[in-house]
């Protein structure tokens, strides 16, 4: 399967979907993943820390989501990246539930 992770692109977002950690494990398992350059650097991750857990640095957009079967991202996509996702891929993301009327209390 191959996994892509973005980098995130809306303002004051530095969070990155899968750490260097989560590369290696999906790698160790026959996964391939494509990461976006520079994706981790707000998080502290190197595109270095990346390679050396198996990742394929990609440099742009249209290359991450173009090879991906699946994407991981923490931010909710933005207009452009809805645009480029391919049909048939899988998008992976974390949900905000802070303000769902159905998880008040």
């Amino acid at each position: 399967m191959n996994i892509g992770i973005p980098k995130e692109r809306r303002p004051f977002e530095f969070r990155v979907g899968l750490t260097p950690a989560g590369v290696e494990a999906l790698c160790l398992n026959s996964h391939v993943v494509f990461v976006e350059h520079e994706a981790g650097l707000g998080a502290g991750y190197t595109d270095k820390e990346y390679e050396n857990a198996g990742a394929r640095i990609v440099y742009s957009i249209e290359e991450v989501f173009g090879r991906a079967d699946y994407l991981l991202k923490f931010a909710r996509p933005t207009d452009q990246e809805l645009d480029l996702i391919q049909p048939g891929t899988t998008f992976l993301g974390y949900l905000y539930l802070e303000s769902c009327p159905h998880t008040a209390k």
